[in-house]
């Protein structure tokens, strides 16, 4: 990116609800819908590549993306899904560059689906999947809080995970779909719509 053209810096902190939509046109609001979607974007860009750092820098270029063509942004569409078409552009274009696998269309789909409802969630002001996660999981029992913690916080690979918690690579198997299961239930409750009195 050149001097003459420097997108502006995002700070990335989740911010509640707003009342009435955001002007993306307008530079302060555009920063506040950057921090409104980041999170979930960098959920859905690391579902498409399978990368940590990979997903940060596809996010972040789409972030650039977005702010160069926010004139050509429709105010009637929603920025997530626009973010989401965006981000979904960027992977396409390191799949290319780096001769990466695609994902089938039907997955593409299932994931998209799955970071608009938590945006849409999000927007609706029923709280953050991510929120809802961090609860989730420390109601876990300790033993598959600790399995989930190695496996993906620390992205141990299977076998020094098991070893770390002194378990048989199977254990740990059977710990961490354990721990899926409570945690997806524990999630879909929390993100549920109230019920109607």
């Amino acid at each position: 990116m050149s001097a003459a053209h420097k997108a502006p810096e995002f700070s990335i902190v989740v911010e509640a609800s707003m009342d009435e939509p955001l002007d993306p046109t307008d530079p302060v609001q555009f920063s506040q819908l950057v921090r409104l979607h980041h999170r979930e974007l960098l959920v859905y860009a690391r579902a498409l590549c399978r990368d940590e750092h990979t997903a940060r820098d596809i996010v972040q270029d789409s972030f650039v993306v977005a702010y160069d063509k926010v004139r050509a942004f429709d105010v009637t569409r929603d920025f997530g899904a626009w973010m989401r078409g965006i981000v979904r552009n960027k992977w396409r274009e390191w799949v290319r560059s780096n001769r990466f696998v695609e994902l089938p269309d039907v997955e593409l789909a299932s994931i998209d689906r799955d970071v608009a409802h938590w945006q849409e969630s999000h927007l609706q002001g029923r709280g953050l999947v991510f929120e809802a996660l961090a609860l989730c999981k420390s109601l876990l029992p300790e033993r598959l809080r600790q399995a989930i913690d190695a496996f993906y916080y620390r992205e141990d690979r299977g076998d020094e995970a098991a070893e770390q918690l002194g378990v048989a690579p199977s254990a740990l198997r059977k710990r961490l779909q354990r721990a899926r299961e409570l945690l997806r239930d524990c999630v879909e409750r929390k993100m549920a719509p109230p019920a109607n009195p």
